[in-house]
């Protein structure tokens, strides 16, 4: 606790006033380190808040896109089986071949489904990985600004000492 009777000259007028000013100097350099690092948190805090949004706006999309991809499937079956039936050769169960068609048109749909449903997990899983990483970052970002700030007050008010 070398900068204890640093601080009770300061308020005792001991000091000289150079002496004064660089006490006072280092305070304000480790304050102004400590708000650094807490900007840096707030900054990364709001960029992984984004990336989270982001995440879900992505699981969203593919839902969506996963929907539409089994909805084209069913209008591709329906289309097939009107054309079967049209043609006069069954669209029912009795006609295999028909039933077969629909079956891998079907399977194909649902394939594309999952798979626009892995793509956007997948995006969404690593924006959230990045959100994950931006909020250490910030937390890194403050706790060394905060040890960086007091070592500076220490060492400043030492050195008057």
């Amino acid at each position: 606790m070398a900068f204890l009777p640093v601080i009770g000259a300061l308020f005792s007028g001991t000091a000289s006033a150079g002496e004064t000013l660089g006490a006072l100097g280092a305070v304000v350099s480790g304050v102004g380190t400590v708000a650094s690092g807490v900007a840096e948190k707030r900054s990364a805090d709001y960029e992984a808040a984004q990336m989270d949004m982001k995440a879900k706006e992505e699981t969203a999309a593919a839902q969506r896109d996963a929907i539409a991809k089994r909805r084209e499937g069913a209008i591709l079956n329906s289309r097939a089986q009107a054309l079967a039936a049209a043609s006069g050769g069954g669209a029912g169960t009795d006609a295999p071949t028909i039933v077969r068609l629909m079956g891998q048109t079907a399977g194909e749909a649902d394939y594309n489904a999952q798979t626009a449903m892995y793509g956007g997990y997948s995006r969404a899983a690593g924006l959230r990985d990045s959100a994950k990483g931006r909020r250490a970052s910030g937390n890194a970002s403050l706790l060394g600004s905060v040890i960086g700030g007091f070592g500076t007050t220490a060492k400043g008010l030492a050195s008057y000492g």
